[in-house]
C-alpha cells in the first residue's frame, strides 16, 4: 500500500512537472523574441511569428496527446448547461475586470498596460495563439490536476486553485490581484460545478480573446 501511494505521489507530481515546462516554453519562446526585437529595435519577421505559432501548435499537440494517454483529458463536449456555466463564469470574471478597471483609474495606472506594450512589437496572431494555448495548459494544471489531485476536497480544491492561479500570474497591483482572484474563482467555480474542464477551456480562451480584444480597441481609439 504504501509503495502505491508513493507511486501516485510521484506520478502526480511528474504531471504537475511537466504541464509547468509546457507552459513555459512558449511563453519563453515569446518573451525572448520580443525582448531581442526590443535591444536591437527590429521588428516582428513572418519567420519569427510562424515560429511562434508553430512552437505553440506544437505544444499544444504534445499536451493533447499526453494528457489523454494520462487520463487528464477525455473528448471536446459542451452541453446546454455548460454553456450557462461559461456565461455566468465570464460574467463573475467581467465584473472583477470592471472593478479592477475603476481601481486603475484611482491610480492614474492603465488596466491594458501590459498587453498593450506587447502588442506594439508583436503581430496579433502569434499574441493570440500564444493566449489560446496558455488557456488550455493552465486549464490541465489549474483546474484539471488540482482537482484530481485535492479530490474530493471540492471546496478546497476551489481555494487552493484560485489562489495558485493568482500567484502564477504574479499580480503587481491590487487591480490584477482582484482580477485575478476573480478569474481563478470563477474558473474553480464552473469546474467543480460541471466537473468538465471543455468548460473552463472554454471560458478561459473566450475571455483571453476578449482581453485581446478589448485591448486592441483601446489602442485604436485612445480617449
Amino acid at each position: 500500500m504504501k509503495t502505491l501511494v508513493n507511486n501516485l505521489a510521484f506520478r502526480h507530481a511528474y504531471q504537475g512537472f511537466f504541464l509547468l515546462l509546457m507552459i513555459a516554453i512558449p511563453n519563453i519562446t515569446l518573451g525572448m523574441t520580443t525582448l531581442y526585437n526590443n535591444q536591437t529595435g527590429l521588428t516582428f519577421t513572418s519567420l519569427e511569428s510562424l515560429g511562434i505559432i508553430a512552437v505553440n501548435l506544437i505544444i499544444f499537440y504534445i499536451t493533447y496527446l499526453w494528457a489523454k494517454s494520462e487520463g487528464l483529458l477525455t473528448r471536446f463536449r459542451l452541453d446546454r448547461k455548460d454553456t450557462k456555466a461559461i456565461i455566468w463564469g465570464f460574467l463573475l470574471i467581467f465584473l472583477m475586470g470592471v472593478i479592477g478597471s475603476n481601481l486603475m483609474l484611482l491610480t492614474h495606472t492603465n488596466y491594458h498596460a501590459e498587453l498593450q506594450r506587447t502588442l506594439t512589437t508583436t503581430p496579433i496572431l502569434p499574441v493570440a495563439i500564444s493566449m489560446m494555448t496558455t488557456a488550455f495548459l493552465q486549464e490541465l494544471l489549474f483546474r484539471k490536476w488540482i482537482f484530481t489531485w485535492l479530490a474530493p476536497y471540492s471546496t478546497v480544491a476551489v481555494l487552493v486553485s484560485t489562489g495558485l492561479f493568482c500567484l502564477f500570474h504574479i499580480p503587481t497591483n491590487l487591480a490584477h490581484l482582484l482580477l485575478y482572484i476573480g478569474m481563478g474563482l470563477a474558473l474553480s467555480m464552473v469546474y467543480q460545478k460541471r466537473e468538465n474542464l471543455s468548460a473552463t477551456i472554454s471560458l478561459h480562451i473566450l475571455w483571453n480573446l476578449f482581453t485581446l480584444g478589448a485591448t486592441i480597441l483601446v489602442m485604436t481609439n485612445p480617449m
